[in-house]
């Protein structure tokens, strides 16, 4: 009897832990379909411990995403950012991350903030040129 009460709580932590990682495989896939849809150049905004941080992709890495579900490929300004699915802290940011695309809103604000930290000169604003 004294063995079955010491099982029930740690029963009681995986069944918890199971329904965590349910959630959280549930969150990624909801931000793998936002990832994947659509065309063009648009942000994926992940919400820190030290902040936010604006990311920015395209069509390039939408369909590198679709052939291996593994990753996702993300770039700063200065360098490329891989968020892999095996790892815990990425999976937790992506769960949590928004992408934002060309035409939606908030798009132009990322636009200019992405752009203000970025001291590279072959990087443009993502804003569709009006005709």
């Amino acid at each position: 009897m004294n063995k079955l009460i010491l099982l029930a709580p740690t029963a009681a932590v995986l069944i918890a832990a199971q329904a965590l990682a349910a959630d959280s495989d549930a969150d990624v896939e909801k931000f793998r379909s936002a990832y994947t849809s659509g065309s063009g150049l648009a942000y994926v905004v992940v919400n820190t411990e030290k902040g936010e941080r604006v990311y920015r992709y395209g069509d390039a890495s939408r369909e590198a995403a679709k052939k291996d579900k593994r990753g996702f490929m993300l770039f700063t300004c200065a360098s490329p950012h891989v968020f892999v699915i095996d790892s815990v802290s990425d999976r937790a940011a992506l769960s949590k991350a928004k992408v934002v695309k060309a035409g939606e809103p908030g798009f132009a604000e990322l636009d200019a903030k992405y752009l203000a930290g970025c001291k590279n000169p072959m990087v443009k604003s993502a804003l569709p040129k009006s005709k």
